[in-house]
């Protein structure tokens, strides 16, 4: 029953976007009949960090049904608010535990308030929450409007060009420290994500460089995540599989090859699609068929070891003279080519491998 509303909820605000652009209803209904080929075999999804309602529209044209997002005010009505324009949140992402990170005051509270969050979400049927291990300084850039290809612009990262490296107010942090924590953290709530059905999907560092501002950073490497792997052996303590952090790793980094390895043993639980030039301490976020991983290879591997799950675009090029750079990585006219490309590969990799 269910399953049966929410696809009732899907069509109608399909319908509803169509007819908004002048599209009769019963030629709507036939284009809606045929926005969802079967060669979407994952579940095409996009940032709705702040949801408005041309963004929701674009997806719903794009046939992209899933919204990524936190969970505020509180799962229940996160997931009212997606069905009722048509979506579905097969993500929460985005989940503050520096006290648990850093191993100071608050900890057990951050973790107790992690656990009743999965427990929240398991309710509205919402089973898989990407968080990240960078306690303080989070995704970090240094440059959100760098000029590339035909005057677009990308963000970029240069440990060189950080202009405040000075200690945070937690002082150093080793590396020790941070695994240690991680671990503690891993012990109290992958038995509860194993007991509601909850898959958890760990970012990587991003940027992956060795420390900021005196805090360490500890998910840098292929060899590290196979340790995290390791620390709480379970199928729901894995990871978002975000090739554009993985390939900033180092330039002897095989994007395919670490998708196969981490997919094959059922611990990729989200894929954030993107790619990137250079290298961990200086990298440039391109255009999707511009960096420097084998995209259709990619691709290929996710299909091969059978992931099914969801998958966005992530970071994006605002696109000049159509657009202006209000939300760096997320702004509309790039999120439409990376969609495009994104379904362009599923379905070409689909067809060659039936």
């Amino acid at each position: 029953m269910k399953a049966s509303r929410r696809e009732f909820i899907k069509k109608s605000a399909a319908l509803a976007a169509l007819s908004a652009v002048g599209v009769e209803a019963g030629e709507a209904e036939e284009l809606s009949e045929k926005s969802d080929p079967e060669a979407q075999w994952m579940k095409l999804s996009l940032a709705h960090w702040n949801p408005r309602p041309n963004r929701t529209q674009l997806a719903l044209m794009m046939g992209v049904t899933g919204a990524v997002s936190g969970a505020w005010p509180d799962p229940a009505t996160r997931t009212k608010t997606f069905e009722h324009v048509g979506l579905e949140w097969p993500v929460c992402e985005g989940v503050p535990l520096h006290r648990a990170q850093l191993g100071v005051e608050g900890r057990e509270e951050v973790i107790e308030n992690f656990v009743d969050l999965m427990q929240k979400c398991a309710e509205v049927g919402q089973k898989v929450i990407c968080y990240n291990w960078m306690p303080v300084i989070n995704w970090a850039r240094t440059d959100m409007a760098r000029v590339d290809r035909g005057g677009s612009l990308v963000t970029a990262f240069d440990y060189e060009d950080i202009q405040d490296n000075s200690l945070t107010e937690f002082g150093e942090v080793s590396k020790e420290t941070m695994w240690k924590n991680l671990k503690y953290f891993l012990d109290a709530v992958v038995p509860e994500a194993e007991r509601l059905g909850v898959k958890l999907a760990l970012h990587p560092d991003d940027p992956p460089v060795d420390h900021m501002r005196g805090i360490s950073r500890i998910i840098t490497s292929i060899d590290a995540m196979k340790r995290v792997a390791e620390l709480h052996p379970s199928p729901h303590n894995g990871f978002c599989f975000c090739q554009g952090s993985v390939a900033s790793q180092g330039g002897d980094v095989n994007i395919p090859e670490a998708i196969r390895y981490f997919g094959e043993r059922g611990l990729i639980h989200f894929v954030h699609f993107r790619d990137v030039l250079g290298h961990t301490t200086s990298f440039t976020e391109v255009w999707h068929d511009a960096g420097k991983t084998d995209m259709a290879e990619a691709m290929l591997a996710y299909y091969e070891v059978g992931f099914r799950g969801p998958i966005r675009p992530d970071h994006v090029p605002t696109i000049t003279g159509y657009e202006e750079n209000t939300e760096p990585g997320y702004n509309d006219l790039g999120t439409l080519f990376a969609i495009g490309y994104i379904k362009g590969l599923m379905e070409a990799v689909a067809k060659t491998s039936a």
